[in-house]
């Protein structure tokens, strides 16, 4: 079964995109708010807070935990046990930048924290 949030949420093209408004009635993801996250290992470290999603380009950007901000590429939705597993360890999520207003600079800035292969799982 392919995994649909696998895609890089990351577009150069929306580099230079400032404002965003609130599309949250736009948002088919908010159903996991709410969902446990677990770390690479399966390790439960928060839940769901918010999801940051960019309805123009209909791509999930990325969920927030504990006021961080996690990308969406390579995670694991199941919604029948109402969990989210991304493949970082618990460290770098903790680490991550905080949530800011959802901007090209601050998409940069989350790709390059999370981006390394070390950072992986």
């Amino acid at each position: 079964m392919e995994n649909s949030f696998a895609q890089d949420p990351f577009r150069e093209e929306d580099a230079g995109i400032e404002d965003v408004e609130d599309t949250r009635d736009q948002n088919p993801y908010t159903a996991m708010e709410g969902y446990a996250l677990e770390d690479a290992v399966g390790e439960r470290v928060g839940e769901v807070e918010e999801i940051v999603y960019d309805a123009v380009g209909e791509i999930l950007k990325y969920i927030v935990v504990n006021g961080r901000a996690v990308p969406t590429d390579g995670i694991e939705v199941n919604a029948e046990e109402g969990r989210v597993r991304v493949p970082y360890r618990r460290e770098i999520k903790e680490s991550a930048p905080t949530l800011e207003d959802p901007s090209g600079e601050f998409d940069r800035a989350l790709r390059a924290h999370y981006g390394s292969p070390e950072m992986r799982g």
